[in-house]
């Protein structure tokens, strides 16, 4: 019985690490700057980069995919975007919790917008190598 409760404690605790070690990594591929072409092309869809833009980068990474190396993928963040949009929706439970919801479905926007950059990024290398050959 004790050796359960230690092997449940411990699953519990490698699964909180990972969780946090996937959002330190979001976070830190959030902070990196995005293009101007791609802020441009993201403004024709939608206005700003709040916490409802998820939903059209999102799109836009399922118009363009992946040539030649691979990037990064977003069912890390879509998987994170839909805890906290849950955690968003009960505000009359956790009315603080709603506001730091909405704050981290902006970083999943973020790091959307980031991926898809690189994405963008190394499509246009990849095409200007197999011109050049």
């Amino acid at each position: 019985m004790f050796a359960a409760l230690i092997c449940v404690i411990s699953l519990a605790m490698m699964a909180q690490f990972a969780i946090f070690l996937l959002r330190a990594n979001m976070l830190a591929i959030a902070a990196e700057p995005v293009s101007d072409t791609f802020v441009a092309a993201q403004s024709s869809f939608s206005g700003s980069r709040d916490s409802a833009a998820f939903e059209t980068v999102a799109a836009i990474s399922k118009i363009c995919p992946a040539i030649g190396s691979d990037s990064l993928k977003l069912w890390p963040a879509r998987a994170y975007y839909q805890a906290m949009r849950l955690i968003s929706r009960c505000s009359a439970i956790l009315p603080q919790g709603s506001s730091w919801a909405r704050q981290e479905m902006a970083f999943c926007a973020q790091y959307a917008a980031v991926s898809i950059d690189r994405r963008l990024s190394s499509n246009q290398a990849y095409m200007a190598a197999m011109r050049s050959c």
